[in-house]
């Protein structure tokens, strides 16, 4: 019975010894791996972020909105608009009212680059327009400054 108790008792230290063992690991681990700056450590994300974006070359990112604000009775506005980094074209981007009064054109705008300020043909007074477009033409960006396929985004100009 002597011998039973010193099995028993035996086993229990090996697996209590083995526990101990294991959470130090864990625990040891924990303090080597641990991020000092108090955030999730996220490699691949910090990998993204330092590296320049990915040039597209068989698609185009056209950004689209839902409204637009602009400022009432004034031709001068803040607003602008950015090629996308990634692009691999020029971009012109043209506002029109929904009958296809042309507000404003822009002058090309290289991947990566935002246009001038909106500066608008006529002044619009205070209300809301819908159906307006927001049209892009996209270019090659080569000496002929070849035609790429474009699109057209119906939104709403919120003047105030």
């Amino acid at each position: 019975m002597n011998n039973e108790r010193t099995r028993t008792w035996r086993s229990r230290a090996v697996l209590l010894l083995f526990v101990v063992i294991a959470a130090v690991a864990v625990i040891a681990a924990s303090i080597l791996l641990r991020d000092t700056s108090g955030q999730p450590v996220d490699t691949a994300q910090e990998q993204q972020a330092e590296e320049a974006p990915e040039k597209l070359t068989d698609t185009i990112a056209i950004p689209q909105f839902g409204w637009l604000n602009l400022t009432a009775d004034s031709r001068e506005q803040t607003l602008t608009f950015q090629n996308p980094e990634q692009n691999f074209c020029w971009f012109r981007i043209s506002l029109l009212l929904e009958d296809g009064t042309v507000l404003w054109t822009s002058e090309l705008i290289a991947p990566g680059e935002e246009s001038a300020p909106v500066v608008l043909s006529m002044p619009l007074a205070a209300g809301e327009y819908e159906n307006a477009v927001l049209k892009y033409e996209c270019f090659r960006m080569d000496e002929e400054q070849t035609p790429l396929n474009g699109a057209e985004g119906r939104l709403t100009l919120k003047v105030a």
